[in-house]
């Protein structure tokens, strides 16, 4: 099994983008499907299946874990940069080649503490008001600004960070620094999946999601994606490689398993070989 490499990505060398490595790899925490192991190395669900997709398509490739909006920009400036988990959106379709989707989880919902009743307006316009702190490029923070939230004024500017709480049973509440923010009133709402903020281990009664950010009935569906500069012949690989994971159930096996109480069925659902969902 290759070694994934971690990568804060806030101190890489300019000349590690021109190794002679035909495939890089970007990609961030997002738990519970991409985690930090208390071995330092970057994990989950998600990132064992990028990992079987680049070993089918006998790419050696490492994987840097930076904050998002690095990734993003890594992705969308350098040729052979592959990405994950990236959402899909009108915006972005142009910007990148789309090699299939890895799993689903909710929307985004601005989040903030439950004790300060004037959070909950009636509409996301009316939340305007108060400032609302995004990571830069999310699909959050793009969804908000085409909502018609004021980059700098409703809309402030979350640095990425990889901090997070670990809690004794091993989950992860990302980020930290989104917490203190709330309650040092630096931010009135954070963007941010309401399972990550307060699922099982990680529930903080602190915390509401005041404003869902889509449609309930549609999950925020994430992607493997490659630059749109890139070498076709790669582009093939990748693509080839995910195909085949993808029709033979791979990629949903490892999506799935170990999930008695089918916690991830949902979240695996957009992977489902496409023999099984025509008789679903």
């Amino acid at each position: 099994m290759r070694k994934i490499s971690f990568f804060l990505g806030l101190f890489l060398q300019p000349a590690f983008a021109s190794t002679e490595q035909p495939l890089r790899v970007v990609s961030e925490t997002l738990p519970p499907f991409q985690v930090i192991h208390n071995n330092g190395q970057f994990g989950g669900r998600a990132v064992e299946m990028v990992q079987a997709i680049l070993d089918e398509a006998d790419f050696d490739s490492p994987i840097d874990v930076m904050p998002w909006a690095r990734a993003y920009k890594t992705a969308q400036k350098e040729k052979n940069v592959a990405i994950f988990s990236i959402a899909f959106s009108k915006k972005r379709k142009d910007l990148f080649h789309w090699i299939g989707a890895l799993y689903a989880l909710e929307r985004s919902s601005l989040i903030g503490l439950k004790s300060r009743t004037e959070l909950a307006k009636n509409s996301l316009d009316e939340a305007k008001q108060f400032r609302t702190c995004s990571e830069l490029e999310t699909y959050s923070y793009q969804y908000l600004v085409n909502k018609g939230f004021v980059p700098g004024k409703s809309l402030l500017t979350l640095r990425g960070t990889l901090s997070a709480i670990q809690t004794k049973s091993g989950g992860i509440a990302r980020p930290a620094k989104h917490l203190l923010l709330l309650q040092n009133r630096n931010c009135d709402y954070v963007t941010g999946l309401w399972s990550v903020y307060a699922f099982s281990e990680n529930y903080n009664d602190e915390l509401k999601a005041y404003f869902y950010l889509g449609d309930t009935q549609q999950p925020l569906v994430l992607n493997l994606a490659i630059s749109l500069s890139s070498d076709q012949k790669v582009i093939d690989r990748l693509s080839s490689a995910y195909t085949t994971l993808l029709e033979n159930g791979t990629l949903h096996q490892i999506c799935s398993r170990d999930d008695p109480e089918k916690t991830y069925e949902l979240s695996c659902a957009p992977i489902i070989p496409p023999s099984r969902a025509e008789d679903l």
